[in-house]
């Protein structure tokens, strides 16, 4: 599983170099609950180290590695995500069986912290799909929640 993985160097926003860490939290965090822990270490973060990995992604080519894929590949996207753009619907059509992607319609940058209960049934579907299997059966759904009477 891969999130919010840019396929090209043009689905990155160009704010992601220009700003230092405690920006880029207030650009890609929301102000809930969910994003406190995220928020207190944003500011511990060096800022070296995150154009470090902007430089590692412009020499990372994704698209012709996923053409390739045989083992099973599961690449979420963010509708609202600032950050990393979703790649194109031509693209995805064009993706190999074993690779498939699932857009989060309501979250931003960090769809694990914005829909936890979605993310993680879907990290264990995902995990839980059998040897050889396809992870295009795969969709996001509620968390189920036992009640208590």
């Amino acid at each position: 599983m891969a999130v919010g993985m840019p396929v090209s160097q043009a689905d990155l926003d160009p704010r992601l170099r220009l700003n230092q860490p405690a920006e880029l939290a207030d650009w890609l965090l929301g102000r809930s609950p969910a994003h406190e822990a995220a928020w207190m270490e944003a500011p511990k973060a060096d800022a070296r180290a995150i154009l470090l990995s902007l430089t590692d992604l412009e020499s990372l080519h994704l698209k012709p590695g996923l053409m390739g894929m045989l083992t099973p590949c599961l690449l979420v996207y963010a509708q609202n995500d600032p950050a990393v753009r979703a790649p194109e619907v031509e693209m995805l059509a064009a993706l190999p069986q074993q690779v498939h992607t699932i857009l989060f319609e309501h979250s931003g940058h960090f769809p694990m912290l914005d829909e936890p209960s979605k993310f993680n049934r879907l990290l264990n579907d995902f995990l839980s799909l059998p040897s050889g299997e396809s992870p295009r059966q795969l969709q996001l759904k509620e968390e189920w929640k036992r009640r208590v009477r």
